[in-house]
């Protein structure tokens, strides 16, 4: 093919496909109902996965001439492990890009046009044999995911063209293949016409991404399966319809013979199971179509609570009853519905505990495995993860088959987002908008993830993909899935933005709306059920007032939920300057311009280690809520299907960690009730703070979590006559003053003061010196380095007197008092621009420092960070103990997951490896906290109330100044930051907003904070 006809075919949007199959249902098929039976690995279906000879070219033009001939050498070549990403084997670089196009600034490339100076193209060449039991049958190729087109041929004759990078590409090849060994030669081309359609936010890159396979067709064949469920009235009887396509050179003749198994399928392997056949019987086939149609009264119905599947074996037989295949599938029979502006499954309404999913992983890309893949769905049913968006393409069909076993409701995305051809709001070339000549490439798409996927019960909705704004060809994609399908609502976000469009979708859908905006919505009569496509978006320390949003579910009925953005860091493994490897985000590969850090907003990171996000997501997403009480245990379920009977309910009374009493018992709660459980969690009459903790545990282990582990968890915390830290009794300070400083001694004690500055300048304990500089010791704090929601905000710009007031404070007055039974230290500073506070020090006899910050508030002063007070101690005081909120760090508005009691860590411990370092390590809620070296010297904090406290290797200063963790210093110090209260982390979005109301600290307002320092020797 010449080289100008490529390009052609890459430049029009209406060539998007030449000799490709049409679209199917992704069954099996096996030789023998036995083999169909045990469902194991196709025989008939051969990889040629592996690595394949392959050059790198700058573009098309560049493509050694020929080199798909069966006489072209490939001598000199590299090799490539296919499935890939070319530029994770060291082809090109990766480029992270949000909205732009890839090219946009490194090639002036019209709109709806293709890059042609800078269009990398991969040029893949393998041979392979047709093995002995597919030989004498059709032989069709399968190319399961290309990024993002390609040309390919069979012995040196071109096939065919396909682009949509994430559903399969299928061609019939018999007529091309030879006996022995034969030569595939493609030619993937970063850059094509559905490019222009495939403007996610993700890392672009592109290769052979999925499997390419053969398969071996029997002259009589089920091209294609159609299952159509439905449930009756009342939601106890069950029906199916199945259509039957089927092809071969025997088509018009034979029968379909069918039976339906019953059996506990749900996540187990299928022929570890007892089925029993519960119905049976054969079709005709005619005119190369068959139909059956059956009913199942009392069926066991399908959800993601209890995924009940049964299967279905067809036998194809020709006319003389010879078997010709056997193909299983499974099905599930539920329903979905909206009524009364609510979305209803089986009859109840839809809660959905959604998150976004990319396919990702720091090492592969895109070209994730099962492996990547079991360990998600695993993940997902342990932390209450009920519902997947398929953020933004069709996900393997492998995915589909988990989602249907483990039971996860999935919104699947058609792969279509054009965000760059809008995002600075001018339109006039938006796509697909009503330009007639990207029409059939969108609904090609829609066609083929629809085919595909039609059949499995996970499915409860079709989106039609994401980000690209409205029109005609938009809304005709919605009525194609409406026409094609109307056992499932469709889903579009975009056209909130315009009303006139508004049919396109079936569910009222804003990204990131606030809790107030979504509210408001539902108050004023809502039309459609609304869904929240994207949400609590959890770029680096994020994720904060996500209970706003989950309390939405319990007030209107119309509210679905939504789909948290997202599920994992999008960061890709290099080594570092120091020889280490790291996780990197954009512009790390020089691709620049880049959006940077914005790739990281998973709620695990890249490597599927867990975020202390996932606390809180964990315990919002929770099925059951537990409310623990003086005389039982409330338990309310929000389950729509499923009892508690696989879990056991245990309990425990504690005051500060030690446990008083506890007790374990069986309970039943049905789907949707509230009970109380009788049980002893009185309180003692002995002063103190007592937790009462109800757990849910597993009774049994399942195939993502052991026997005993929590399933989810309750408390509730009360107090019996509370009592104050002591201070000022016993003897009096022994002072010792000098010309500069002052010192208070007592029995292993000094504590030394500045005279000047009245700065700690000296804390030691024995030999022991607490104190690392003589600057950096309980100094005011008002500081943080910004979070990825500050950095969109732009905090450092609007709050940036707070850092100076932190880095450096003028002293104005040093006040140093001996009064009876203690020493007070007072010092005022100025901050800024006449903006003042005050730092009092009061030591008494036994070394202990009662610290007041007092601040008066002034008009017109910007929201500070954080209020309270910092100290730099030794490196080797570094082992923290602290009775409060934890184990994972929280903040005032992320903080519902933790629990309370006692929690160990070290300060290295509260690096949380955001991939960009930020504010991190905080814990809320605290009574009081140790800081120690390992032979148990230090400081305790104690305060009237409660405060917020971390310790990390470095200063908050230190932390800002680097944008990735090998920047930083090796530890050298341990800094421990004692607040009365830090602005909280936001979440609603990371290019905007900040912090809810109720969670800033605000400059305008007055407040004093107290605290106790305790010497530890």
């Amino acid at each position: 093919m010449k080289r100008e006809k490529i390009k052609r075919h890459l430049a029009d949007p209406e060539f998007f496909q030449e000799n490709r199959m049409d679209p199917v249902s992704d069954h099996k098929w096996y030789e023998t109902e036995t083999e169909a039976l045990r469902e194991e690995e196709m025989t008939w279906r051969h990889s040629l996965n592996g690595r394949w000879r392959f050059f790198y070219a700058l573009n098309p033009d560049s493509v050694p001439e020929g080199f798909e001939k069966k006489t072209f050498s490939c001598e000199g070549w590299d090799t490539i492990p296919v499935p890939a990403q070319m530029e994770l084997c060291g082809y090109g670089a990766p480029l992270y890009r949000d909205t732009d196009y890839p090219w946009d600034g490194i090639e002036a490339v019209k709109p709806h046009e293709v890059p042609e100076k800078e269009n990398p193209t991969g040029c893949y060449v393998t041979t392979f044999t047709v093995p002995a039991q597919m030989k004498g049958k059709r032989i069709q190729i399968h190319f399961e995911g290309v990024e993002t087109a390609f040309h390919f041929w069979i012995n040196g004759t071109y096939v065919g063209y396909s682009e949509d990078s994430y559903t399969p590409a299928v061609f019939e090849i018999t007529d091309l293949l030879k006996e022995g060994e034969n030569k595939l030669a493609m030619e993937v081309y970063r850059f094509s016409s559905g490019c222009w359609l495939e403007d996610q936010d993700f890392w672009r890159m592109g290769g052979i991404i999925r499997e390419v396979a053969l398969t071996a067709v029997p002259d009589l064949h089920i091209r294609d399966l159609d299952v159509e469920t439905d449930l009756d009235e009342t939601y106890t009887d069950a029906s199916a319809n199945i259509r039957l396509t089927l092809d071969g050179s025997l088509s018009e003749e034979g029968e379909v013979c069918w039976c339906l198994l019953d059996g506990e399928i749900r996540m187990e392997k299928l022929h570890e199971m007892d089925e029993k056949e519960i119905l049976s019987g054969c079709e005709k086939i005619r005119n190369g179509k068959a139909e059956i149609s059956l009913d199942v009264p009392s069926a066991k119905l399908w959800s993601a609570e209890l995924p009940y599947l049964y299967r279905l074996i067809l036998t194809v037989r020709d006319k003389d009853g010879n078997v010709c295949e056997a193909v299983p599938y499974l099905i599930g029979f539920r329903k979905v519905e909206i009524r009364d502006a609510v979305l209803l499954f089986n009859g109840k309404r839809l809660r959905l505990n959604g998150v976004n999913r990319h396919e990702f992983s720091p090492s592969k890309g895109r070209a994730i495995g099962m492996e990547e893949m079991e360990w998600d769905i695993r993940f997902f049913k342990k932390n209450h993860f009920n519902a997947v968006r398929t953020s933004h393409y069709p996900n393997q069909s492998a995915w589909y088959d988990l989602c249907d076993r483990f039971g996860i409701y999935v919104m699947d995305e058609a792969n279509l987002e054009t965000h760059g051809t809008w995002h600075t709001m001018k339109f006039e070339h938006t796509l697909p908008g009503d330009f007639p000549q990207w029409r059939e490439a969108v609904l090609s798409r829609a066609e083929a993830m629809l085919e595909r996927d039609k059949n499995h019960a996970c499915i409860f909705c079709w989106s039609i993909g994401n980000e690209s704004w409205a029109g005609k060809n938009l809304y005709d994609m919605s009525m194609y899935f409406r026409n094609r399908d109307k056992s499932r609502p469709v889903h579009y976000e975009n056209v909130c933005h315009t009303p006139e469009w508004a049919d396109t979708t079936d569910l009222e859908s804003h990204m990131y709306a606030s809790p107030e905006k979504a509210e408001a919505y539902l108050k004023n009569n809502p039309k459609k059920p609304y869904v929240l496509c994207e949400y609590a978006h959890s770029m680096g320390n994020s994720t904060g007032n996500l209970d706003e949003y989950t309390k939405l579910l319990d007030k209107y009925p119309q509210y679905c939920g939504g789909f948290i953005w997202d599920y994992i860091d999008q960061a890709l493994y290099k080594t570092g300057p120091d020889g280490k490897q790291f996780l990197a985000y954009g512009g790390d590969f020089g691709d620049r311009p880049s959006n940077y850090a914005f790739c990281a907003d998973g709620v695990i990171f890249a490597d599927r280690t867990l975020s202390p996000k996932m606390q809180e997501v964990r315990y919002l997403y929770q099925p059951y809520e537990l409310i623990p009480e003086a005389d039982g245990i409330v338990i309310r379920s929000r389950q729509l299907f499923e009892t508690s009977e696989s879990w056991k309910l245990c309990w425990t009374l504690e005051k500060e960690g030690r446990i008083l009493r506890r007790g374990t018992s069986d309970v039943v709660v049905n789907p949707g009730e509230e009970v109380k459980v009788p049980c002893d969690l009185a309180l003692p009459e002995e002063a103190g703070e007592y937790v009462r903790t109800a757990r849910l545990l597993y009774k049994e282990a399942t195939s993502y979590a052991e026997a005993g582990e929590e399933f989810c968890f309750g408390q509730s915390v009360e107090t019996v006559e509370k009592t104050e830290p002591e201070f000022g009794c016993g003897t009096e300070p022994e002072v010792v003053e000098g010309d500069f400083s002052l010192s208070i001694v007592g029995t292993g004690f000094r504590l030394t003061f500045d005279k000047v500055t009245g700065k700690l300048v000296a804390c030691k304990i024995g030999k022991k010196e607490l104190v690392y500089d003589g600057i950096h010791t309980l100094k005011p704090e008002f500081w943080r380095a910004p979070t990825d929601n500050d950095a969109g905000y732009h905090m450092a710009e609007k709050c940036a007197p707070w850092k100076l007031a932190s880095l450096y404070p003028q002293v104005k007055k040093v006040d140093i008092r001996k009064e009876s039974g203690f020493v007070t230290v007072e010092t005022e500073y100025l901050l800024f621009s006449g903006v003042t506070c005050k730092v009092s020090i009061q030591v008494d006899g036994q070394g202990t420092m009662k610290v007041c910050e007092t601040y008066d508030g002034f008009p017109d002063t910007p929201a500070m960070p954080c209020f309270g007070m910092s100290w730099k101690l030794p490196k080797e005081f570094d082992q923290i103990t602290w009775y409060g909120v934890g184990p994972e760090e929280t903040y005032c508005d992320r903080k519902c997951g933790g629990k309370t009691g006692v929690f160990r860590a070290t300060a290295a411990d509260g690096m949380t490896p955001y991939v960009r370092p930020q504010e991190c390590g905080n814990h809320v809620e605290t009574r009081w906290m140790e800081l120690t070296d390992q032979e148990g010297s230090g400081i305790r904090i104690e305060s009237d109330g409660t405060f917020e406290f971390s310790v990390l290797p470095y200063t908050c200063h230190e932390i800002e100044s680097a944008e990735h963790a090998y920047e930083l210093p090796a530890a050298y110090a341990s800094v421990l930051r004692i607040l009365d209260m830090q602005t909280g982390v936001g979440g609603d979005n990371s290019w905007g907003a900040w912090a809810h109301e109720p969670y800033i600290v605000k400059g305008e307002e007055a407040r004093t904070f107290t605290f106790y320092v305790r010497l530890l020797g």
